[in-house]
């Protein structure tokens, strides 16, 4: 059996589940498939090429060949099993709905997939495949007729009988009555062709249904209505329906006459208010007179009784705020019970200003809790454990406080809640309860509750407030300590102008340092918002930078830029072709030594041989032939009248292939109509080698400057050119000896003042320009610059140092590794948390500290240097910094 391969892409929880399939792709399914295609599309409905029945894919061609050998879809579903009978009227309604054991043959060609035994609709599905795919298919290619419109077909369920007497002209005629919007049906009314080919069953008609009307008319149309009902009901007992042609007439099962009703006044207390009081005055003095009638039901309730039946009562919110201001315990308990539920789940909904006076109600059950604290037990008591009328009093009011708290942290709640008469006194009376551990979860309610309303509320030296957040600072619960921070950052934001937070003991301060170099997130966090707005006044800053102490501070601060870094690599790769700079080739003077070793050699070796000890393989470089041509003769012209005579021109540029086997002579088309002759893929060596293979060391010592004397004014515009030392030496001690011998030649000591020595190795600026006496600290340095005695080892050896082939796969595109060491960033990618709000102090620090200030910083600057490097989201605020450091130093 082939491997599944549905065209389609499945998707959804059953995505990974394993299909079989019997398809075969063979030549035949293949033409059928294309055949098929095409129909659909010429038709305009969609083709399902492999469809899935359970977890298998079906062959449409061999389904289609099992369906027309047996007749057709026609056929098939005429062979019904145990099923209903088919509707002799609509023949198509009801027939083979394919539920339960009612699936025919159909269902005997599901079971041929040997399906899982719960596919109980096998049958049923497998018709709707090949009623969808070929049923219109196989009326026109098996029948040859033309199939109905696929908005009777396709388009429509396969719920139904026989398809091919379902052509086009049964839906010709219109219907009875216009198809509603609503109407979900997918078989259409039945021509009066269709009715004469089956005889009329026992179906009866519907029910006839008779629409409700009230009784409100005068008792003198009673014997009316009476005899038009009997008339209605002996047109409903007739159960003979005539049917003429297509349409159907059926029974009209409206009433004769429509009765509207007749409207009837009811007394409120707008239209009638006199009625209302006397009737309240009624139901007192039947209250007085007999207190026990009616069982002691409410006088208004017991003779208004039947109005009242089904009354829900006041709304919950309404029944929640005045059952607070009842007072009775019940109901306060059911108020604050429902509040803490509401303003748990749907507390957006909650707003202060649509309930007139809950707040307040609120606020004042927290008012209670100081007669909780004002608790005084005598002397020489032995049980100081709190009673369960104390626990339930707390309760309560925690409760209440529960709910402003969840409240508050809408806005509009917080602007209503800082506006009340005695809410802030309240909060404040509530976080300065006793140090009870009792009084605990009110305070965190009440700091949290300040934290929200903080921006509300009005900041002044002498407020209550503040010192009561000040006194939490020095407190051991973590809790009252991170809430009042946060109190603290909200209430001097952005409006601290009589340094409020200035008023801050040293001892807090001390402590708030401490808590930043803990491992906590949530604290760190809270302490560096506070030294923010702590630093943001330049007094602020000059106490927390005090030694000893700035320096640890600058450290800490300095240490969290990278709190919870993520190291790794990023890789670069750089394209594009680089440009060499061109520069004129320059042939190196090959040392005596060479030349009399290329002299024992006969012509056309030793031209050969003098090109590699002269030149080096490079396909990006060329020289010119003439050049190349006038060097050799330039070399051994001398040597022609002692019997060695030179190679011809012609002959010389051919053999340039044979000393590199990838060097070939080029012309070239030069812009004038001219040409140029080169040989490509050469270049002259740096230093020469010798014949064995010896790479010589070039001494790059300067020995003076190339002055031009020509007095034009261009010539005089051109830098000196630095004349170099031209000798060439075989092996680095042999280029050291040379230094030392004719660089740094020890100086006569009958000569006075001493010379001064300088290191002109390679432009070289130690000891210049005053130079130094000291020959031994002169040649130290110069040692620093000679090559290394070993080589480095290269996979060319005509080259002495190797090629950007050697350590890059492709030598137009670099890739760099880039390491880095990145911080938490936000949605827009900018650094974000506990390292931005470091640097933000730093450069608070570097702004308003002065030259203490910047002096600090300076210790930390190779450190920042570093993370501004491989920390890319704090690389900006991190240069602003140092920008801020070097302007103090410009205008110190």
């Amino acid at each position: 059996m082939a491997a599944p391969t549905p065209e389609r892409e499945r998707k959804g929880p059953w995505a990974n589940r394993v299909l079989s399939t019997e398809i075969e792709r063979t030549h035949e399914y293949n033409e059928f498939i294309d055949k098929l295609r095409a129909y659909h599309q010429k038709r305009g409905t969609t083709l399902t090429i492999e469809p899935e029945l359970g977890r298998k894919l079906l062959d449409l061609r061999k389904l289609y060949n099992k369906v027309t050998s047996l007749g057709g879809y026609d056929k098939v579903t005429e062979e019904k099993g145990c099923g209903p009978s088919i509707n002799p009227v609509l023949p198509w309604v009801g027939a083979d709905r394919d539920t339960g054991n009612s699936q025919g043959a159909w269902r005997d060609l599901a079971l041929g997939y040997k399906l899982a035994a719960n596919n109980t609709n096998a049958g049923y599905l497998l018709k709707t495949i090949y009623y969808k795919n070929l049923a219109a298919y196989e009326i026109s290619n098996f029948f040859g007729k033309e199939p109905p419109p696929k908005e009777w077909l396709e388009e429509r369920s396969a719920a139904g009988g026989s398809i091919m007497t379902r052509t086009a002209e049964d839906f010709q005629e219109a219907s009875p009555r216009p198809e509603s919007k609503g109407d979900k049906s997918p078989t259409p009314p039945p021509s009066e062709k269709r009715i004469r080919d089956y005889p009329i069953g026992l179906r009866q008609a519907p029910t006839p249904r008779t629409f409700y009307n009230p009784d409100t008319t005068p008792q003198r149309q009673h014997s009316s209505r009476m005899s038009s009902d009997s008339r209605q009901q002996g047109q409903q007992g007739s159960p003979n329906n005539q049917m003429n042609g297509s349409t159907l007439n059926f029974p009209s099962f409206q009433s004769s006459s429509i009765n509207a009703p007749i409207g009837r006044p009811v007394a409120t207390p707008r239209n009638a208010p006199h009625e209302f009081i006397n009737h309240k005055r009624r139901a007192a003095e039947v209250l007085v007179s007999n207190p026990n009638r009616h069982g002691g039901i409410y006088p208004f309730r017991a003779i208004r009784g039947e109005e009242l039946a089904g009354h829900q009562g006041a709304a919950l919110m309404v029944r929640i705020s005045m059952g607070l201001k009842s007072g009775i315990p019940s109901e306060v308990d059911y108020a604050l019970s429902q509040l803490v539920r509401i303003s748990f789940e749907s507390g957006d909904e909650l707003r202060a200003e649509s309930y007139p006076g809950l707040s307040e109600a609120l606020f004042e059950k927290l008012v209670t809790v100081q007669s909780l604290a004002d608790t005084r037990y005598p002397e020489g008591t032995g049980e100081l454990l709190e009673d369960s009328k104390f626990v339930k009093q707390l309760e309560k009011i925690n409760e209440a406080a529960l709910v402003l708290r969840n409240m508050s942290l809408q806005p509009d709640n917080a602007r209503y809640f800082s506006r009340l008469k005695n809410g802030r006194q309240i909060i404040v009376a509530c976080m300065n309860l006793p140090g009870q551990s009792c009084f605990v979860e009110l305070k965190h309610y009440a700091l949290d509750m300040v934290e929200a309303m903080a921006i509300h509320f009005s900041l002044a030296v002498d407020d209550d407030l503040f010192p009561t957040l000040h006194a939490n600072l020095l407190s051991d619960d973590r809790g009252l300590v991170l809430g009042s921070l946060k109190a603290i950052c909200r209430l001097v934001m952005g409006r601290d102008e009589a340094n409020c937070i200035g008023q801050i003991n040293k001892c807090a301060i001390d402590r708030i340092k401490a808590l930043i170099m803990l491992e906590d997130e949530d604290l760190v966090s809270a302490c560096l918002d506070f030294l923010y707005q702590y630093t943001t006044n330049e007094e602020n800053v000059e106490k927390l930078i005090q030694p000893p102490d700035g320096i640890e501070i600058v450290k800490q601060l300095t240490r969290l830029l990278l709190h919870q870094a993520v190291p790794g690599d990023q890789v670069v790769f750089l394209t594009g072709s680089l440009k060499p700079i061109i520069k004129p080739p320059v042939i190196p003077n090959l040392p005596q030594e060479i030349v009399t070793d290329l002299l024992s050699y006969a012509e056309p070796d030793r031209a050969a041989k003098w090109m590699r000890c002269c030149f080096e393989e490079d396909p990006g470089a060329d020289i010119t032939q003439i050049a190349l041509w006038q060097a050799y003769q330039a070399r051994f012209t001398e040597y022609v009248a002692a019997g060695r005579p030179l190679l011809p021109a012609a002959e010389f540029i051919k053999n340039v292939s044979v000393a590199f086997n990838n060097a070939s002579a080029m012309v070239l088309p030069i812009p004038g109509g001219g040409q140029k002759f080169i040989i490509k893929g050469i270049k002259a060596r740096e230093t020469p080698m010798s014949v064995k293979g010896q790479v010589y060391l070039a001494c790059k010592w300067i020995t003076g400057t190339n002055s031009n004397t020509s007095g034009t004014e261009t010539a005089q515009q051109q830098p000196a050119q630095p004349i170099k030392c031209p000798s060439q030496l075989a092996t680095p001690q042999d280029l050291w000896v040379h230094i030392l011998k004719d660089h740094l030649s020890p100086p006569d000591a009958t000569q006075q003042p001493q010379a001064m020595l300088l290191c002109n190795w390679g432009g070289c600026e130690r000891f210049h320009p005053a130079g130094d006496s000291d020959r031994r600290k002169v040649i130290a340095h110069v040692r620093t610059h000679m090559p290394e005695t070993s080589p480095p080892k290269s996979s060319h050896p005509s080259s002495r140092y190797p090629t950007a082939s050697d350590w890059l796969e492709d030598p137009k595109q670099v890739k760099l590794v880039i390491r880095r060491n990145q911080t938490g960033i936000d949605d827009r990618g900018e650094a974000a948390g506990i390292p931005l709000t470091a640097v933000l102090v730093l450069r608070n620090v570097a702004r308003r500290g002065m030259f203490n200030g910047k002096e600090l910083l300076s210790g930390e600057r190779p450190v920042l240097f570093e993370i501004m490097a491989v920390n890319k989201p704090l690389a900006t605020y991190i240069a602003d910094l140092l920008v801020e450091e070097d302007e103090g130093e410009v205008d110190d």
